[in-house]
């Protein structure tokens, strides 16, 4: 049986549930939700979550942007089931669905992503299936992310990712190789420092 615990978002009265065996909401859900909705203003879009997890980004962006249409995939069954019930439990309209980044299809104005992190066969792996499937390279890698804003992104769409700063080099040698281009990238210094990247298709 799953343990959860409530984390409570910036919102009155809105918390949603974590699942302790999955990978802990971090600072870095916080920082790819600041970059969205500074970036994008309350108009109606079509908007994606690449792994949404337990759907907190998703969840805070349909809570502070209520004109988005916004769907988050995972490919975890028992975090998209998580995902519905904190959705519901914070009267949002998101839609989530299990779902993988390798082939998920459909055209979205905004692409979100906070991806596993770690390449497979390095660092220390959890004992826990479903923490190692959010936070290791096993079921996608930083490619496959940049294949499916290729796949998926609107013409004009905008996509944000989050990624630990020190793989910055070798996402920005990744979008070279495509037609996307990066708007901007804002470094987020600390104990663990992230970029968040802002990605568009080539005019």
């Amino acid at each position: 049986m799953a343990n959860y615990r409530e984390i409570s978002l910036p919102f009155a009265g809105k918390s949603i549930r974590q699942d302790v065996s999955a990978q802990g909401v971090s600072l870095a859900a916080q920082l790819l939700y600041n970059a969205a909705v500074a970036a994008v203003k309350d108009e109606t879009l079509r908007m994606l979550e690449l792994g949404c997890g337990c759907g907190i980004v998703s969840i805070m962006c349909a809570l502070s942007r209520p004109a988005w249409q916004i769907t988050g995939i995972d490919i975890q069954p028992h975090l998209i089931t998580l995902a519905r019930a904190n959705a519901a439990a914070c009267a949002v309209e998101s839609r989530f669905e299990q779902g993988d980044i390798l082939n998920w299809q459909g055209e979205y104005d905004l692409i979100l992503a906070n991806p596993p992190w770690q390449k497979a066969g390095h660092g220390i792996l959890s004992a826990k299936q479903s923490r190692r499937l959010s936070r290791v390279e096993l079921a996608c890698t930083l490619p496959d992310v940049i294949q499916a804003l290729k796949r998926c992104l609107a013409p004009t769409g905008l996509a944000i990712l989050i990624y630990p700063l020190m793989r910055a080099q070798e996402l920005n040698a990744e979008i070279d190789n495509t037609f996307l281009d990066i708007i901007r990238q804002d470094r987020h210094l600390g104990k663990k420092p992230y970029i968040t990247t802002l990605i568009k298709i080539q005019e």
